[in-house]
């Protein structure tokens, strides 16, 4: 027989027993009733848009920026470095050369002067001026190729090299001849004192010939300083006319120093426009002792150092720029100062001048 409970289990229960369902709002029959507020919790409010996520900062893109302009940079120091390394070395290369020709070229005007070349032996030298005007000896080699060069024209007895030929055969016999020699003797008329003389060696030769060599040693060596000295300035033909006189009895101390002189001066010359400096240090002197001394072109001692002197000034003012590029700026002073010394300096360089001091008394050299 069934067990009390399962029989309840299965008979439906009455309706006023029913329990309400769970959850479910009561129906209310009067009237409706506005429906309580809701609380604050169960307001539903509208939401917020979402804000869109932050970007990182491109930190990365920023990074490689950097690297790429960081090797740029290297590559054109790189490239620049290397640029003046090769100017470097081209022109390290260029002086070696020049030096060697300027020494072949100096071996070879020694090699000359013992075969007799005094005029290839100058060509040379002067050649060596342009290539290296410092070169050891040159100056000494040079007034040696002057003097040769000069020597090396002397002709044989009975010629004077710049005295006119006589255009008719000259028929005085031989006591009239050195009669009227000895009579330009007396009026120091050398050019007709040498052309008598030549007729007396010429048709004469034995006649009086220790006598006859003093008055060409006296021609030639007064002939020779006319033509040194103003107003005259034929310097080699003074120094042609000085060498022949020493062919014939040694010169005096005087006429030794205006020879000496003249080879300084065609000296000087040959650095015209190839080494101021050079031609500054041997116009230098000279200005002192024969300031008024010229050339056949009349440009005195004086001109020609006030000349160089001024483009000598110009180069060290390149140069003293150029040291202030690796600010050498006490080096670059001092060539300033030198420069100031050899010309007056123009207000633009002047004011470089007085940059370059005020900077090397605040810093120094580099």
């Amino acid at each position: 027989m069934p067990d009390v409970e399962d029989i309840e289990k299965t008979v439906p229960s009455s309706p006023n027993k029913r329990t309400p369902k769970k959850n479910m709002t009561p129906q209310a029959t009067s009237p409706e009733a506005p429906a309580p507020p809701e609380s604050a919790e169960t307001q539903q409010v509208p939401a917020a848009p979402e804000a869109a996520p932050a970007k990182p900062p491109r930190r990365g893109r920023r990074w490689v920026f950097g690297l790429i302009a960081g090797f740029i940079a290297l590559v054109g120091l790189a490239a620049l470095g290397g640029a003046q390394a090769g100017i470097l070395s081209r022109t390290n290369a260029e002086h070696m050369t020049r030096a060697i020709e300027a020494e072949t070229q100096f071996q070879l005007a020694q090699a000359d002067f013992e075969n007799g070349h005094c005029d290839l032996a100058r060509q040379r030298l002067e050649y060596v001026t342009e290539l290296n005007p410092t070169h050891p000896g040159l100056v000494d080699a040079l007034s040696r190729a002057v003097l040769c060069t000069v020597g090396a024209a002397t002709p044989q007895p009975g010629s004077t090299n710049g005295a006119e030929p006589t255009p008719t055969p000259d028929l005085r016999g031989r006591d009239q001849a050195y009669g009227d020699a000895q009579a330009l003797l007396a009026a120091r008329n050398w050019e007709e004192l040498l052309q008598t003389l030549d007729t007396l060696r010429t048709n004469f030769p034995d006649f009086n010939p220790i006598e006859v060599d003093g008055m060409y040693f006296i021609a030639f060596r007064n002939r020779g300083v006319m033509r040194i000295l103003p107003p005259v300035g034929d310097l080699e033909g003074g120094i042609y006319d000085l060498n022949r006189a020493a062919q014939i009895g040694p010169l005096d101390t005087e006429a030794i120093m205006y020879r000496q002189w003249a080879v300084n001066y065609i000296i000087a010359k040959s650095f015209w426009e190839v080494d101021w400096g050079q031609a500054v240090q041997y116009f230098l002197p000279l200005a002192d002792a024969a300031p008024n001394l010229h050339d056949i072109n009349f440009f005195t001692v004086q001109e020609r150092l006030a000349t160089a002197s001024a483009f000598y000034s110009l180069d060290l003012i390149d140069r003293a720029e150029r040291l202030t590029r690796d600010e050498q700026w006490c080096s670059a002073d001092e060539l300033m100062r030198e420069a100031a010394e050899l010309a007056p300096l123009s207000p633009e360089n002047q004011a470089l001048a007085d940059s370059y001091a005020s900077t090397c008394a605040e810093r120094g050299n580099g």
